[in-house]
């Protein structure tokens, strides 16, 4: 028989077989759409009479707890709420999915993760209970990681993109001037450079409104452990603002607003130290004001203090997605030997 023929003959069932298994492995298949949807929304499949009950109630409350350190009120994620019959191909390429199936024969309740399962890059959360109140009480036990999961899912298309159009010079010039580097976007221009202090700034000229995104970097030599005091760094911040950035009117410099006091935590990431201050700026002597998030971390090869920190000022917009983007930018730092 000619080897030829048999070639062909297997050719097109051996191609469906490794397209079905590139589909079946949706993390890695490149033949899954683009995810749809905006940036912060989340499609919740539950039954209206589930919803509108007590376990319903409890999502609902957590996915639309307001956001951190805004100036007005925004929720963490707009809710797009479906019954399962309505769960069509339309929404299964959203970028964030939130599924509750309620059945007896569940043994027990849980949540299981999955990403790219219809579109990429996508991730879908599935929630399965044997009944209505182990739903309830898994719901409010669960909730932080939720969110949790569901952000860094946004923060992480943003890292995509911003690797994607990375303006590499920045990246360099960062290391030559501070030994640190950060992934920014095309988009960016440093305005302001010195020996200790630089701002990287989002082109206005690139958008139609009164947005600006930007990036602080400073730098001191490291004294004490009260470094990392949230009054220590507060104070620090206000130093290098009132000497490097002046408002739009004459005596005006952005401030902390120490009104309501910027919220502290710490993490490690990368086996790295890092302290955060999440709060509210103003301008000193004039009306401009917005949120904003910084990370602090020790160079100890240096014996020195960094600081980058992201703001936003978006007069009469929305500023969640806005701190979001930029945000993510600080999740990019290095620092180098």
């Amino acid at each position: 028989m000619d080897s030829k023929l048999i070639t062909k003959r297997h050719l097109i069932p051996l191609l469906i077989s490794v397209l079905s298994i590139m589909v079946s492995c949706g993390e890695r298949s490149p033949l899954l759409p683009n995810v749809t949807g905006t940036a912060g929304q989340v499609v919740v499949v539950m039954n209206a009479p589930l919803w509108e009950a007590e376990p319903g109630r409890a999502l609902g409350g957590i996915l639309a707890s307001e956001h951190p350190g805004l100036m007005q009120y925004e929720p963490m994620f707009d809710i797009v709420r479906i019954g399962h019959a309505a769960f069509t191909n339309i929404f299964k390429t959203h970028r964030n999915i939130v599924i509750v199936n309620v059945s007896p024969h569940y043994e027990d309740t849980r949540m299981s993760i999955r990403n790219n399962v219809w579109a990429r890059p996508q991730t879908l959360l599935e929630i399965n209970s044997t009944d209505s109140e182990s739903l309830r009480l898994f719901i409010e036990a669960q909730g932080d990681r939720i969110l949790e999961e569901l952000v860094q899912a946004e923060r992480d298309r943003i890292l995509d993109y911003n690797r994607e159009s990375e303006l590499t010079h920045i990246r360099r010039h960062l290391r030559e001037r501070f030994n640190l580097s950060l992934t920014v976007p095309r988009g960016y221009n440093i305005i302001i450079d010195t020996s200790d202090f630089i701002w990287i700034r989002h082109d206005p000229r690139r958008i139609t409104r009164d947005i600006i995104q930007g990036i602080f970097i400073y730098k001191y030599d490291y004294a004490d452990p009260e470094t990392f005091s949230p009054e220590f760094l507060v104070n620090k911040r206000d130093y290098f603002l009132r000497r490097y950035v002046e408002g739009p009117s004459e005596n005006s410099w952005k401030a902390t607003e120490r009104l309501i006091f910027p919220d502290f935590t710490e993490f490690m990431k990368n086996d790295r130290y890092i302290a955060r201050l999440e709060g509210l700026w103003k301008v000193e002597n004039d009306f401009m004001g917005g949120p904003f998030i910084s990370h602090t971390t020790l160079d100890e090869n240096r014996n020195r203090v960094i600081t980058v920190e992201c703001f936003v000022y978006a007069p009469g917009d929305n500023k969640r997605n806005l701190l979001r983007q930029v945000e993510a930018i600080l999740h990019t730092l290095e620092i180098h030997d």
